[in-house]
């Protein structure tokens, strides 16, 4: 096709910052939040990718970087400023210390769709698979991969 890789890279970066994230909704009965692990260059560089699902199965938000607390506070205190009900999740410890307990339900069970959703991530972008040669070499393209796949296609 006679299209350099950087011309590329500079295309999906341009596209993905013509997306804008989608508003939260106030007072929302519900969201899921989970995280999927890939990584960054090499195995050894881990990072997290934490997102939200709404009601309806849609993206809300997400954020990626290192499996800590600060990581998921950014994610956590939108869902929270946004007067969300109930928040579900798996039972990673640094939630508890994130969301309040009368919002938050700590289920294996009450996550089933955004556990779905991962495992479509990681079929349809092969950057996230566990075992593939292809893999994410900036933080910048991932964040830019997952924009345009979450919010920039016409669905």
């Amino acid at each position: 096709m006679e299209i350099g890789a950087s011309t590329v890279m500079r295309r999906i970066i341009r596209r993905a910052n013509e997306i804008t994230k989608p508003n939260v909704l106030l007072d929302q009965r519900s969201f899921e939040v989970d995280e999927l692990w890939t990584y960054i260059g090499r195995k050894e560089n881990e990072h997290w990718v934490a997102y939200a699902l709404d009601r309806n199965k849609d993206v809300i938000d997400f954020v990626v970087g290192k499996r800590t607390v600060a990581t998921l506070r950014q994610l956590t205190d939108r869902l929270l400023g946004s007067g969300v009900k109930k928040i579900r999740t798996d039972r990673l410890t640094h939630y508890r210390k994130l969301i309040p307990k009368d919002r938050h339900l700590c289920s294996i069970y009450g996550i089933n769709h955004i556990e779905r959703k991962n495992l479509t991530l990681r079929t349809h972008l092969k950057r996230l698979s566990r075992r593939m040669i292809c893999f994410n070499r900036s933080i910048l393209m991932l964040e830019s991969c997952l924009k345009i796949y979450f919010w920039g296609a016409e669905r």
